[in-house]
């Protein structure tokens, strides 16, 4: 639903959101790539001692990361539209270290690949919960535009 042109839309969120998110997509177009493309040496950055036997399915790790970096580059040009790819994403930051580290306690992959999930997860979940926080107010100061606000 499109605001009436009288409408208030409310401020503007902090141009940090668009920032964090725009870097979020950066660091996730990065590694994406370098999985991708690199498979066997990107295994060896996560602590593996040998690259996995089916390197197609790592690499589509790499795609799946790749296009959170699409999808968060995305959410950084409107992030209070956007808020369901923020949610997503930090839902992915919170659960993905939690089956990595479930991983690392059934001896699947070794201890030193958790040294990967504060740059890569826990780094986000502040920034990622301000910004689902701020798209939330926005929905209940009832200058939201409607629709499938949190």
């Amino acid at each position: 639903m499109i605001a009436p042109a009288s409408r208030s839309l409310g401020p503007s969120p902090p141009r940090w959101h668009a920032i964090a998110l725009a870097v979020a997509s950066l660091q996730c177009l990065i590694w994406g790539v370098f999985i991708m493309l690199w498979p066997q040496r990107s295994s060896f950055a996560y602590g593996l001692a040998k690259p996995p036997a089916d390197l197609f399915l790592w690499q589509g790790t790499g795609l799946v990361i790749f296009l959170f970096g699409v999808g968060y580059g995305l959410a950084s040009t409107n992030p209070r539209q956007h808020w369901g790819i923020v949610l997503v994403g930090l839902l992915s930051k919170v659960l993905g270290p939690i089956g990595m580290s479930w991983a690392v306690l059934q001896n699947d992959v070794p201890l030193r690949v958790l040294f990967l999930i504060p740059i890569n997860d826990v780094l986000w979940w502040i920034p990622f919960a301000m910004i689902l926080s701020a798209a939330q107010q926005r929905s209940v100061d009832g200058t939201g535009q409607g629709g499938c606000v949190p």
